[in-house]
């Protein structure tokens, strides 16, 4: 099943790897990497979005969960 990553990026969920979130503690902002093999197992990508507050870094996760969940 694809999943909407952002306008014009899609994944197929058996795709994505894993979901790395971290903070940066000086600027309090949220970096999301999902990690991705594009189209075989012998390759990865990494989709980086950066996140200006926890609420934004919430929904996006929120919003990737729910889609993968579908499944």
């Amino acid at each position: 099943m694809l999943v909407k990553i952002e306008d014009g990026f899609y994944l197929n969920s058996i795709h994505i790897i894993a979901v790395h979130v971290s903070k940066n503690m000086i600027t309090q902002n949220f970096s999301i990497d999902i990690e991705y093999t594009p189209h075989n197992y012998k390759a990865n990508g990494t989709y980086h979005k950066k996140c200006e507050t926890k609420a934004e870094a919430d929904i996006f996760l929120q919003s990737l969960h729910q889609q993968i969940a579908k499944v």
